[in-house]
């Protein structure tokens, strides 16, 4: 979600990629528990509250923040390997096991620094009692009030980030649940290093079947989010290997280029089948991406999938996997497909490459970091606040009464606010914190080289 490969060998629209998705991932902590229509399937009953487009795909995507940490891991396994697979394409065998082990050392640190700065800063700002946003049984920090004994915040903190460095599973993340991506980045990051260096000296073909036995071993296993990691692998392979093919080709002579020149009906039929079935595709990934999540009824022991998820019944999943599993299976592999076609269709690609969907990709990962500890201090009391500038009550007996009104006016209010306070402070922090990893990251490699 972090690793940002230098110019020359980065494909731009990912990082603008990245950036929207962080940005969905925003919007959908932003509303969900707030806005309960937007989150429920086109097909709830009852009918007259439901039967809304933002409902439905392709407009139900700007909500599918669940979705959208797949398109994170997807895009992480394509950006990490695309310069290591370069180097090793070229030849450089030193270069190239130079370049991955630095990349072993500096990622973990690209990571986990700007991480540690946001713990820090999350659990300075609970201590000093600005949170405004209780948290649920068993989430938080139990035992830490703030301004009284300051050992539980300590001891909350250092859990914290032993949970994101933590390469095993099982996380107590505390003030900042939304960073479990943070642990399967780092453990996806070096899965996709060590299949780079144990398939470095084999075949293309061979490379290929390995990258793709690793991806349906994942996908066996009930782990989606290290299938994502292989599949950009796997794009990132095929994508050298396309450019490799492309640059042995000779050039043809005059004739042959006149010849070439004329497109025949056969092969014009071809490309227009082959960019059909590339949007079709797409339009697949993006249905499965939009996905509502299952919903569990009283009483139930698992959740119920709504008619969206009409294909279960004729691709049943497998039985160890369970109901979470399941759907992230499903919202992965709507990620793999989406960035499939999205790799050789221009079209798709050009608003990731515009100027804001890249300013959002150089703020994207401090945007993820930070938006969480923003929502906790500042949403409430916005909400409130501007409910008793409009109406002179509060905005919760203005919600409980059904003024429906004052409640619009006080998220609308909210959205350009705080809006505009995330994109300030993720700009700040990408510069002072999220920039400067990566110094840090070089300077340690520099460090444990001398020891």
């Amino acid at each position: 979600m972090a690793e940002k490969p230098s110019a020359a060998n980065r494909e731009i629209w990912l990082d603008g990629l990245r950036g929207v998705a962080a940005l969905i991932v925003a919007f959908f902590h932003f509303t969900t528990g707030s806005l309960a229509t937007p989150y429920r399937s086109f097909w709830d009953s009852p009918a007259s509250e439901n039967r809304h487009l933002i409902q439905i795909a392709p407009f139900r995507v700007v909500i599918a923040g669940q979705a959208m940490v797949d398109i994170f891991f997807v895009v992480s396994g394509y950006s990490i390997s695309t310069g290591l697979i370069k180097l090793r394409s070229e030849g450089s065998v030193a270069d190239f096991y130079r370049k991955l082990t630095s990349s072993v050392v500096r990622r973990m640190f690209r990571l986990s620094f700007p991480v540690a700065v946001m713990m820090g800063i999350s659990h300075v700002l609970f201590y000093a009692g600005t949170y405004n946003l209780e948290f649920a049984e068993g989430q938080g920090c139990p035992g830490a009030v703030p301004w009284g004994n300051p050992m539980p915040h300590v001891q909350c903190l250092v859990r914290s980030f032993v949970s994101v460095v933590n390469l095993q599973s099982g996380q107590e993340l505390t003030l900042n649940n939304h960073l479990w991506t943070i642990p399967v980045e780092i453990r996806g990051s070096m899965k996709v290093y060590l299949a780079l260096l144990g398939l470095a000296t084999v075949s293309e073909m061979a490379r290929f079947l390995g990258v793709g036995l690793l991806a349906v071993r994942c996908w066996w296993n009930g782990e989606p989010e290290f299938l994502a990691f292989f599949a950009g692998l796997l794009f990132a392979e095929l994508n050298a290997s396309a450019s490799r093919k492309l640059s042995h080709l000779q050039l043809p002579s005059p004739l042959a280029l006149q010849d070439a020149s004329k497109p025949t009906l056969s092969n014009t039929t071809w490309t227009r089948l082959i960019t059909f079935t590339r949007y079709y595709v797409f339009a697949l990934g993006l249905y499965l991406l939009c996905l509502p999540v299952p919903v569990w009824h009283e009483g139930a022991t698992t959740p119920t999938f709504s008619p969206d998820w009409f294909f279960l019944s004729i691709l049943p999943p497998l039985p160890w996997w369970d109901w979470e599993i399941k759907m992230r299976t499903w919202h992965t592999i709507g990620a793999i497909l989406a960035i499939s076609s999205m790799r050789s269709l221009p079209r798709l690609r050009a608003p990731f490459e515009s100027r804001v969907a890249q300013f959002l990709g150089q703020i994207s990962f401090s945007l993820y970091l930070c938006h969480q500890t923003v929502y906790r201090i500042v949403l409430n009391r916005v909400l409130n606040w501007t409910s008793l500038g409009v109406s002179g009550i509060n905005y919760w007996e203005a919600k409980s009464s059904g003024r429906n009104g004052i409640v619009f006016v006080s998220w609308v209010v909210a959205t350009g606010l705080i809006g505009t306070v995330l994109m300030v402070g993720s700009r700040w922090m990408a510069r002072a914190v999220d920039q400067r990893s990566v110094s840090i990251g070089f300077w340690v490699e520099k460090v444990l080289s001398r020891l």
